[in-house]
């Protein structure tokens, strides 16, 4: 039985932010395909949360990858398993106050 993969990161999109002017939402969603983006700008706590979030994912990942530039993160990206289909997740850093976050996949993997 297909299960939702129940993401930490899904929390962000649970409306709490729809008025925040910091945070911009995109969500596109049709029969095949599944997407969020999630954008912080100048708002260091959210990002600092958005990352926690992100982190606590990890855990679930079948692979994952980190690119490090003046000695952080300044991407990192996971595949998490879900009803057999891929999740994609990824966040880029701008900076340590903004970042984008995105989830993807085929719609199978999120029912």
């Amino acid at each position: 039985m297909a299960k939702p993969p129940q993401l930490n990161v899904e929390k962000l999109f649970d409306g709490s932010y729809n008025s925040d002017k910091t945070v911009q939402i995109h969500i596109s969603k049709n029969k095949d395909k599944y997407y969020r983006g999630f954008t912080v700008n100048n708002n260091a706590a959210l990002v600092k949360k958005v990352t926690q979030l992100f982190k606590k994912d990890t855990d679930r990942a079948e692979t994952s990858q980190d690119i490090i530039k003046d000695g952080g993160p300044s991407y990192s990206y996971m595949v998490i398993k879900n009803n057999n289909h891929d999740i994609n997740i990824g966040i880029q850093y701008y900076s340590n106050s903004s970042c984008y976050l995105f989830i993807n996949g085929s719609s199978e993997a999120f029912k």
